[in-house]
């Protein structure tokens, strides 16, 4: 068994793929169960590189995500009772405790570590009557401190105002001031956008276009991995896109929203491109990190976007096989894999040998058509970054040949601005990929 991690107190087809004062008790943990291994496809050449040589080394315990407890704190030393709960999904708060009347700290950790310091946070709070509190952030992480999001119905977010939040990056504690009634607050590192909204989101979508839709798998939780197929009648030429390989990721849905939705809609482009391609979509690679709050992981306790070599998740190698299977029918060809995710700025990470792709340099091209589309806004892109590291954009390179790309958005990016970039930047997309095929 692994030792409990300690942590301080307060201190293509087009795949597209938040009385006296209660004695604090800490926060129990209960785990994942292991997952049982998944047989790997049938032999197929990779047209670029060849798989990792498997170690000698004795394998390693199976790792398990440490999973919060789900509960409300009651606190009634002071008049009016504040409560504060994580019982609903997406939900982040591990531990909750009064520090004076209407002052509280509240502690965010991570499902496991070492993780990528971007931290999730989720909960609601309540009073009996309306009253002024101070909530207090110890997140344990070194630097990131995201700013929180107020909302009455967790569909509809505002960001804390600088009156509200006081928190440095790096800080060792945090203060949001708020007010808090009878109607219930939700606070969120993000908006909240869960499987539930996704679903019915996909869900909507697939019945507007006559998409079809299967399950490929299951997640270590037992939650369908989900995977939409559009224009079925076009040739086997295909784009996949996928998203929500880290939980927290809320902008990256944004956009693969937003991609989906150009690509789908009734511009004469998008009408031309289905015609030629096949349209692949996956929203949730992660179902359970989504649901459980999670920073980064899987139940597995593994970062799935470092597991497309290893493959050691029921999610990854679902999704492999998936693509593989599609990627061995007569005539088929991917001609482009995107990964959608968020970061704190909007950035396009692009393969490492551009010029290797098929089509080649694609990314190059469509970097350049996006900036011309938008001159005013800047195109951040990069190909060494995570450039050794087990993604899914590196996998979609040597094992398809085509460009993987990650398409990462800002956290702090405003939703609107996102939507219109990334229409924009489906648009250029279909229109590169149409001239490729010429």
């Amino acid at each position: 068994m692994r030792t409990p991690i300690q942590r301080f107190a307060p201190t293509a087809l087009v795949w597209i793929f938040a009385g006296a004062t209660l004695a604090f008790a800490p926060t129990a943990c209960r785990t994942a169960p292991p997952v049982a291994p998944t047989p790997a496809p049938a032999a197929v050449t990779a047209p670029v590189v060849a798989p990792a040589p498997a170690s000698d080394a004795p394998a390693a315990p199976t790792p398990r995500a440490e999973l919060q407890e789900h509960r409300t704190w009651t606190f009634a030393a002071a008049a009016p009772t504040v409560t504060f709960d994580n019982q609903f999904p997406c939900a982040r708060l591990n531990r909750c405790e009064e520090v004076a009347p209407h002052d509280y700290r509240i502690t965010i950790t991570p499902e496991n570590e070492p993780i990528n310091p971007s931290p999730w946070f989720a909960f609601r709070v309540r009073a009996e009557a309306p009253t002024d509190i101070t909530v207090r952030f110890v997140i344990a992480t070194k630097t990131a401190r995201p700013r929180p999001r107020l909302s009455a119905d967790g569909v509809t977010w505002t960001r804390a105002t600088d009156a509200q939040w006081d928190g440095k990056q790096g800080a060792a504690e945090c203060v949001l001031r708020m007010q808090a009634g009878p109607a219930t607050t939700w606070v969120a590192s993000n908006d909240i956008l869960g499987n539930d909204r996704l679903t019915a989101w996909s869900d909507a979508l697939a019945a507007r276009t006559g998409a079809t839709m299967e399950t490929f798998g299951t997640s270590t939780g037992g939650r369908a991995l989900r995977m939409f197929t559009f224009d079925a009648s076009a040739p086997e030429d295909w784009v996949i896109v996928i998203g929500r390989q880290h939980p927290p990721e809320v902008s990256g849905s944004v956009g693969l929203m937003a991609f989906m939705d150009e690509v789908t809609g009734d511009s004469a482009r998008a009408t031309e491109f289905r015609a030629a391609f096949r349209v692949a979509l996956v929203p949730v690679v992660n179902p359970d990190g989504v649901h459980e709050g999670q920073w980064r992981s899987t139940l597995g306790a593994i970062d799935p976007n470092r597991d497309w070599g290893p493959f050691t998740q029921p999610e990854t190698v679902a999704l492999r096989d998936a693509i593989l299977a599609i990627r061995r029918r007569p005539g088929a060809r991917i001609w482009l894999a995107l990964d959608f995710h968020g970061t704190n700025k909007d950035i396009l990470y692009t393969p490492l040998e551009d010029d290797r792709t098929s089509p080649p340099k694609f990314a190059s091209a469509w970097v350049a058509a996006i900036q011309a589309r938008f001159p005013d806004y800047e195109v951040e892109n990069t190909s060494t970054h995570n450039a050794t590291e087990w993604t899914f954009k590196r996998w979609a390179f040597e094992t398809l040949g085509a460009p993987g790309i990650t398409y990462e958005l800002g956290s702090a990016t405003p939703h609107d601005r996102i939507r219109k970039i990334v229409s924009g930047a489906a648009d250029e997309a279909m229109r590169l990929l149409l001239a490729a095929k010429q």
